[in-house]
C-alpha cells in the first residue's frame, strides 16, 4: 500500500451517518490493501470554508485523486466498483 499519496479521497464530516456507510461500501468494493483511502473531514481543513461550500451539502462524495474525478452518495458497492474501474483506466 501507498502510504505517502491516497488514491481515493472521501469528503465527510463529524456524524455523518452517510459518510460512515459510504465507507463501508467502498471497503466492500475495493481491496484496501491496495487503494489507499483517506477521509478528509471538510470541516476540520485549512480551507474549511471552500470544502464546505463545495461538499457541504453532497456528502459523502469520493475524489480519485489521480483524474479528479468525483462520485457523489449515493452509490452502491457495484456502482462504485464500475466508477472505480472507469477512472482507472
Amino acid at each position: 500500500m501507498n502510504n505517502e499519496t491516497p488514491d481515493l479521497l472521501i469528503y465527510t464530516t463529524e456524524g455523518c451517518h452517510l459518510c460512515d456507510i459510504a465507507t463501508q461500501v467502498i471497503a466492500s468494493a475495493v481491496d484496501l490493501e491496495q487503494v489507499y483511502v483517506e477521509l478528509v473531514d471538510i470541516a476540520e481543513e485549512k480551507d474549511a470554508d471552500r470544502l464546505i461550500e463545495s461538499y457541504g451539502t453532497r456528502l459523502p462524495v469520493v475524489r480519485h485523486l489521480a483524474t479528479d474525478r468525483e462520485l457523489d452518495w449515493p452509490f452502491d458497492s457495484a456502482t462504485f466498483a464500475h466508477w472505480y474501474e472507469v477512472v482507472n483506466e
